[in-house]
Formats: C-alpha cells, structure tokens, sequence
C-alpha cells in the first residue's frame, strides 16, 4: 500500500510541475536602474502570481548598444517579448510586422482596457496612432523630459535666475566661463531633442509624413545650429560628458554649471546645493519635447502576444501605473491614473525635477513615428555633435537633411 501511496504521490507531483512548466514564458529585455528593477520584478511577480498561464522573466541588458542588440536579436527570430521604449523605436519594426498591433486587444470585450486607453490626452493619443500603418504599436508607461539642472551656488553668486529663453541661455553659459573658467551649460544628456526644441520652436516643420522628408532644411534653423556650434567652439557651452556615460558627474564635480537632462536622473545628483527649473519653450513658437516611454511587444506567436498584452493590462492599471511611475521619477500620461488616490497623493507634493516638467506640458507637441524617425533623432544629434566640433553648420545641415530624407524614404 505504502509503494501505491509513494508512486501515487510521485505521479501528482510530476503533474504539479508539468502544469507549473506549462506557463507561457513572456521575456523583457531591459536597462533600469537596481532600483527600478526592483519595482519592475514586484509588478512582474504579482502579475505571475494573479494567473498561471503566463510568466513574465526580466532580462537586464547592457545599457551601450541596446537597440541594436534587441535589433539584432530580432532579426534572427530570437529576442525580448517586451522592451520598454519610444514610439520611433517601435516605428523601426512596424513595416516587417515584428511588433504586435495592440489595437485589437484594447478594444476586446473580455480582455481590453478601452478605459485606461482612452484616457490619455488628444495629442499623445495622435503620437500613439501615428504609424505608417494603422494600429498601437507601443503603449505609453510614463512621461519625463528634459528639465534645467543648475548649480543654485554659481547662479545665486552671479545673480542669475533661470533662463526664460535660449539667447538668455547663452549669455549666461558666456558669463559663467569668463568668471569661473567652466562651461555654463550642456544639453549633452538632451541633445537630440535641444536639436528638436531650435527646429520646432523656431517656426519649422520637423518631417512632411506624406512626402518622406525632413522640414527643416532652413535659414532659421541653421542660426541656431551656428548659435550651438559656436557656444561649445567658445567652451561656453560643454559638448559632452568628461567623467562618465552621464553629464550628471560633470555636473557634480562642478565642471558644468547647468544641463538638460531627463527629470528621471535627479536621485543620481549629488551636488550639495543645486535646483531645477523648466528649459525655455518659446523661440517664435511654443513647443516642448515631453518623453513618453512604455512597452513595445514583439511577435512571438499569439500565446506569448497575448501574455505580453495581459501583463502590459496589468501594468497600466491605476494603482500599478502609480506604483511604477514613482519607481522611474515621472509622470503618469492617463487621466485614469491621475484619478487614482494613490497617484493624487503622490503628485500633492511633487520634487523639483517633476514641476519642472510640469510647467512646460501643456505645450508638448507629438512627433511621427514612422519608417525613418529613429533615424532622424539619431541624425540629430551627430549634427550637433559635429557642429559643435568645428564642422562647417551650413555643410553639415546639408548632410543632415540627405541622411534624413534617405532614411524616411527607406532607401
């Protein structure tokens, strides 16, 4: 009886981990921070534990060379069933169909978030409609942007507020260097998008969509590529970070006395005595180049899709949305967050980073996300970089719009 018993057991036992082996396995490939993984593995353990149909595995990835390796991965049938990024990166795998249109579960009857969707604002909505081909090819997690770090010691001993606009940027960055011998600003952790805030808010168009070319191909717009480039020749402006991957270091050893970077790296400043304020938003136009980050799922068969949907669901509900958007020092983009009592009490008393982002949101416009657009981000800011060592602007400008255009028309 003993030896029923035992085999009986065994025989269960077996079966218990043949079910438990049975969940579909969804795969994110990503590069947060510890502490950000950790918040992301408690989502993830609690989505597993909801169900036992699917479960989702973190694969943290090297920062250097990141979308080329998930590029890559992809290209050869293997890769993440998730990575958290923008919607010109999603734009990327659009026309192949290597990325999962999330259209037709959000509007199901059983499983949608029709909802929480719905919620997001008219112009991020257009951002996240804004494929080639009709479809969601990426949902927003959260909102950052590009805020001014700036060193309150160095401004409150030259008597400076912040700057309301560029040239007041300038003159300030000039004045800093004549008197403390550093460079008074870098857009170095933001450039690409500096790039974008001189071409929008100047007057130009960024990408005619019909037509597959670049806008900006004007004399308005290669002032204030001039206006950079000279600003980092004269060493008013700092090009680059001199210590680390970040221009934070630089910041925190007092090399620079102000950058743009994302409201999401204000734990990693430890400057004793620094503040943050919103970048200028107007040269004749007001724009502002707000960062909406979420989850790009990738064909992996309709199983792992719909896992990878399921958890994505479970992410964006409310009381996780907050949970997640603390963990990352943004902003949620969903109004039905923003109803959440959680997320009220988390923005009654938002940090200086985040009301700096704030201040400039209601003027920050969409950019298409089409074959191309990554390309063009990309080709953005080697412009600036080259410019800014000493290439001729009205040369390089050139050069830019051709590397543009050629890669929006997929040549």
């Amino acid at each position: 009886m003993k030896k029923w018993a035992g085999i009986l057991l065994t025989v269960v036992l077996l079966c218990v981990a043949c079910c438990a082996s049975a969940a579909t396995e969804v795969h994110i490939w990503h590069t947060f921070t510890e502490d950000q993984q950790a918040t992301l593995q408690g989502l993830a353990d609690a989505f597993n534990a909801s169900q036992s149909d699917y479960t989702v595995i973190l694969d943290s990835q090297a920062y250097s060379g990141f979308t080329d390796a998930v590029y890559q991965a992809t290209a050869n049938g293997t890769g993440p069933s998730i990575i958290f990024n923008y919607g010109s990166e999603a734009a990327k795998y659009v026309p192949d169909g290597k990325v999962v249109d999330l259209k037709p579960y959000i509007y199901d009857e059983e499983i949608g978030m029709k909802d929480i969707y719905e919620s997001l604002p008219a112009a991020l909505k257009a951002e996240v409609e804004g494929f080639e081909k009709e479809g969601i090819y990426y949902l927003p997690s959260y909102t950052t942007g590009p805020v001014l770090f700036y060193n309150k010691t160095i401004y409150d001993e030259m008597g400076f507020e912040p700057p309301k606009t560029w040239e007041e940027l300038g003159e300030q960055a000039k004045a800093i260097y004549e008197a403390k011998g550093i460079a008074g600003y870098s857009g170095a952790d933001g450039l690409t998008d500096l790039m974008q805030s001189l071409i929008l808010q100047s007057g130009n168009g960024y990408i005619d969509v019909e037509n597959k070319k670049v806008l900006f191909d004007t004399d308005e717009f290669l002032k204030w590529l001039t206006w950079y480039g000279e600003n980092v020749q004269n060493e008013y402006f700092l090009d680059g970070p001199t210590i680390s991957d970040y221009i934070s270091a630089d910041f925190n050893a007092a090399n620079v006395a102000s950058y743009s970077g994302s409201c999401a790296g204000l734990p990693y400043i430890e400057l004793e005595n620094f503040s943050c304020a919103p970048l200028p938003r107007s040269i004749n136009t007001e724009w502002y180049p707000s960062w909406n980050r979420g989850p790009i799922v990738f064909d992996k068969g309709e199983d792992v899709n719909k896992g990878a949907y399921l958890f994505v669901r479970f992410m964006l509900q409310p009381e996780n949305e907050t949970t997640w958007v603390k963990a990352v020092n943004a902003l949620s983009p969903y109004g039905a967050t923003k109803e959440c009592d959680a997320y009220k009490a988390y923005t009654a008393d938002l940090n200086i980073s985040l009301q700096a982002l704030q201040a400039n949101l209601d003027v920050a416009g969409a950019l298409p996300n089409i074959t191309g657009s990554a390309q063009v981000r990309d080709a953005l800011k080697e412009t600036a970089q080259k410019v800014g060592g000493g290439v001729d602007p009205a040369e390089q400008l050139k050069i830019l719009v051709d590397t543009c255009n050629t890669a929006l028309q997929g040549k």
